[in-house]
């Protein structure tokens, strides 16, 4: 049983609006397709372009001892291990701390302003110092000078003493005041008596007579109370060490 199907006249279908929108989407994409064909026409002279630039490179480079060839293998090593797993892990863990490196950067924003702050800290330091009649470039010059030199000098038994002998109450205030009245009086007697080509004699009136003095019965009772605080320290370190 034949069927005969009714096609619409060319006309007909050339008037239909989905044949018209169909043609002009055929149109619309020859055209395109006329740029690219236009593209692909140029791209052996764009190739030839290239080449020409790059032999020009590569002879620029020759001429300047540049090794291209190397330089493309060595770089091509670097990105093997660039990538190899365990450097991807150390940078994914680098960028995970960019946040971190974001605030640290902030604050290197700041340090010209700290910088210059702690400048004029110094600079106020170092003018009232100088002010106080003190150099301070010889200062830390001999300073450094003198700790360099006791360095080389002192043993690490001597330094040891020392600590302790500055822990000690020797460097206490009135110790100090006390050793410095001592060194008075011996300087005085140095030149009231020492100096004199024959020495003065004295007996047992001069010394009775000079007991009778205040300054040295002061003395006196100063030796003797040193003495009585001196047998009770060494009183106190004998029970001390039995204890111990």
């Amino acid at each position: 049983m034949e069927t005969t199907l009714e096609r619409p006249s060319l006309a007909d279908r050339l008037n239909d609006p989905q044949t018209t929108e169909a043609l002009h989407r055929l149109l619309d994409r020859a055209a395109a397709l006329d740029q690219m064909l236009q593209i692909a026409g140029d791209i052996p002279n764009l190739i030839a372009m290239a080449t020409d630039f790059l032999d020009a490179i590569c002879r620029q480079a020759s001429q300047e001892g540049i090794d291209l060839e190397q330089r493309a293998t060595t770089l091509f090593k670097l990105f093997g291990r660039f990538t190899e797993p365990e450097n991807i892990r150390n940078i994914e863990k680098l960028i995970s701390r960019l946040p971190q490196l974001e605030a640290g950067s902030a604050l290197l924003d700041d340090l010209p302003g700290l910088t210059a702050t702690v400048v004029d800290v110094f600079d106020e330091w170092a003018t009232q110092l100088k002010d106080d009649g003190i150099d301070l470039e010889q200062s830390i010059r001999q300073g450094l000078h003198a700790i360099l030199y006791l360095g080389g000098q002192i043993r690490r038994e001597e330094l040891d003493r020392i600590g302790f002998l500055v822990k000690s109450d020797v460097l206490a205030e009135h110790s100090v005041e006390t050793v410095g009245i001592a060194g008075a009086a011996l300087a005085n007697c140095s030149r009231g008596t020492c100096e004199h080509p024959v020495p003065q004699r004295v007996g047992l009136f001069g010394m009775l007579k000079a007991m009778r003095d205040p300054n040295t019965q002061r003395a006196l009772s100063f030796g003797l109370q040193f003495a009585k605080c001196f047998g009770g320290e060494l009183s106190h370190q004998h029970r001390h060490k039995v204890s111990s």
